[in-house]
């Protein structure tokens, strides 16, 4: 049987003073938030991995794997999966979506914790290339892994 803690008892311990319920956010203390002293400015770092029309298999060069086995040194990496359409449809958000956890998966099958990763996916949108030539379309056609590494300040 559950035990119920009497209102009064919760308003008596924890008060409310006026301030602390203030509707205004101007009258709220601002507070400091800055970066830890024992770190430096963030780096960022992107691989673009182009796909073939209606594709989702996730095959990057050798020189993108090298740089891919970066992130998992990385504190966030970040995949954007794109299509090189021109209206967005569920198909291509589908298809965008995909080449982003295609991508993901073979980052976290290389030792990249899936806490790091954040996936973002849009079809018709954030062109790179021309998207009326073939060769455009291909370089649309991508997944982007943006990889954010903050290095510790040397003493």
């Amino acid at each position: 049987m559950r035990k119920f803690v009497p209102l009064a008892f919760i308003l008596a311990v924890f008060p409310l003073s006026q301030s602390a319920v203030a509707a205004d956010p101007a009258s709220m203390p601002l507070v400091a938030v800055s970066a830890p002293a024992d770190f430096g400015t963030p780096i960022s770092s992107a691989v673009l991995v182009s796909f073939a029309d209606s594709s989702a298999a996730f095959k990057p060069s050798a020189d993108q794997v090298a740089h891919l086995a970066d992130a998992k040194g990385a504190a966030l990496v970040t995949i954007r999966g794109r299509t090189s359409t021109d209206k967005p449809s569920a198909k291509d958000e589908s298809l965008a979506l995909s080449r982003a956890l295609a991508a993901r998966s073979y980052l976290i099958a290389r030792g990249v914790s899936p806490l790091k990763i954040v996936v973002n996916f849009a079809s018709a949108a954030d062109y790179v290339a021309d998207n009326s030539t073939p060769e455009g379309r291909h370089e649309n056609q991508r997944v982007e892994v943006e990889m954010v590494f903050v290095t510790p300040l040397s003493n």
